[in-house]
């Protein structure tokens, strides 16, 4: 098993941005300054890490059979589904607060973001994560049986 720069860059983006999204996400509900940063942050590492795979730039490993988008895999748009909830969902958030600025209570937001939003692009995320393992590891692609 090789491991060139390709599956480095895209595993390390996507953990980056797990981690700044679970850190800025936390900070935000329990209204801990700076919080902004840190899901401004996510937001672009996440863009980013999106762009970057879905370009064929930073592909997790080179399959013989996986030359095209698995959009008929029901495992596939569920990923893309929930992880576009979240990122757009955050964009949302973000850019609310942002605008509306940073010292107010947002009460109802800090629940919603926290208990839904996050754990939706949670599990968005983590399907994308647990196939690029699965690819790198043991040469197979999940999307191609489920």
């Amino acid at each position: 098993m090789t491991f060139d720069l390709a599956k480095l860059i895209n595993l390390v983006l996507a953990v980056a941005a797990l981690s700044l999204y679970i850190i800025g996400s936390r900070r935000f509900y329990l209204d801990r300054r700076p919080f902004l940063r840190f899901l401004v942050a996510a937001i672009m590492v996440d863009g980013l890490t999106a762009a970057l795979a879905s370009s064929g730039v930073t592909p997790t490993t080179k399959l013989p059979y996986s030359d095209f988008v698995p959009w008929q895999s029901k495992l596939f748009v569920t990923h893309v589904i929930l992880a576009s909830i979240g990122f757009f969902g955050f964009v949302g958030v973000t850019t609310a607060v942002a605008i509306k600025g940073v010292h107010r209570s947002y009460p109802r937001l800090r629940v919603v973001q926290y208990r839904w939003l996050l754990p939706i692009w949670l599990v968005g995320e983590g399907i994308a994560l647990v196939t690029s393992m699965g690819k790198i590891f043991f040469r197979v692609r999940l999307y191609d049986y489920l």
